[in-house]
Order: C-alpha cells, then sequence, then structure tokens
C-alpha cells in the first residue's frame, strides 16, 4: 500500500498552503501523487487534514483516497499512525510511506525500493538516502505496522529508520519544497516536473 503524507502543519511555509502553491503550473501537492501513479499499488492513500484542501479533487481523480488525519497538529507521527492502521485495516503486507512535498520523487527509485524488499524476504524496511542518513520514501514490511501505530511527535517514523536498509536515490530526487523561497528558486529553474 502507498501512502503520501500531506498533512503537515507546514510552519516554515508561513502563512501559505504550501502544497496548494504553483510548482511549475501545478499545486505542489500533486506532483509526487501524479509521479506515483506510474506504479500499480493495490491502495493508494492521502493522508490530508482536510478533505476538502484544493489538492483533493486531482489527488481522487489520480486514484487516491484522500484518509483524513483528525491529529494533524500532533506533528507527522500523526499521519504515520494513520497510515499504518489504513495499511492494517486493508490487510497490506507493506506500507510504502512518501511525502507530498517531495515533487521530484522518481518512479524507478520506488521499483529499487520494492526490488530491495523483495530481496531482503519482505521483512527489512528499506529507506532511501542520498547524503548516508535514512529517509522516505521509505517501505515498511507488516512487522513494523504495530510500531508505526505507537509514534508519537513531529519525527515521523525517523527512530524506525535507523536500522534500514539504504537505498541511494538519484541526484536531486529527494529535494522538498520547505519554504517560499526553496520554491521561488525552483519555479524560477523552469524545469517541468
Amino acid at each position: 500500500m502507498l501512502a503520501i503524507l500531506a498533512a503537515g502543519q507546514s510552519r516554515r511555509f508561513g502563512d501559505q498552503d504550501k502544497l496548494a502553491a504553483p510548482l511549475h503550473g501545478k499545486m505542489l501537492g500533486l506532483h509526487a501523487a501524479d509521479r506515483l501513479t506510474q506504479i500499480a499499488f493495490d491502495h493508494r492513500i492521502v493522508i490530508a487534514s482536510d478533505r476538502d484542501h484544493p489538492c483533493a479533487v486531482g489527488l481522487t481523480k489520480m486514484g487516491y483516497d484522500v484518509v483524513l488525519n483528525n491529529a494533524a497538529a500532533e506533528g507527522q507521527s500523526a499521519s504515520v499512525r494513520c497510515a499504518a492502521q489504513h495499511a492494517i485495516t486493508c490487510d497490506a503486507s507493506a506500507l510504502i510511506i512518501c511525502l507530498a512535498d517531495m515533487p521530484y520523487i522518481v518512479p524507478q527509485h520506488i521499483r529499487d525500493l520494492s526490488r530491495a524488499f523483495e530481496d531482503h524476504d519482505r521483512e527489512t524496511t528499506i529507506a532511501s538516502t542520498d547524503d548516508g542518513k535514512a529517509m522516505p520514501p521509505a517501505i515498511f514490511p507488516f512487522s513494523q505496522f504495530a510500531a508505526l501505530k505507537d509514534l508519537q511527535g513531529d519525527q515521523g517514523a525517523r527512530s524506525l529508520l535507523q536500522t534500514a536498509h539504504l537505498i541511494t536515490a538519484p541526484d536531486g530526487s529527494l529535494r522538498d519544497i520547505d519554504t517560499p523561497e526553496i520554491l521561488a528558486l525552483e519555479n524560477q529553474k523552469g524545469i517541468d516536473v
């Protein structure tokens, strides 16, 4: 199952809605989801803090279920808990977690993560890296769902990634958009994503 986390508070982005902000003519919150439609998943969900978010219609058209996180103010761990609960409800054997503010995710990298997950008998957490540090996108086996459901705070699943097997992502593909300044710079590049 694929879960894209899109319920963050975006405190560093100011008063503006980060995911609704335009990146190369499309809302930031639609880029990663759109790229990941190239990969087949049994279930696709987006964890959101508002079902009426401007991105919701586009996400639904792409085949995602928008799952409401009523505890989004508690931090990213609340979104991870929500995703894990949904994965359990759907009888998923694994959960891939991606972040909505990472517009440059490469579908082939997700395939590489999945291949590594299969190579490790579907029992090892597999995470991305571009500098030796474990980060999303990441795949968690069913055996980690209970731990995911117990997470607290704004660190997401960082503690569970410490022992993950790491797969290096293509250069620049793990960049996230955290501030209006970063968004402005990305838009100036004129690169269609």
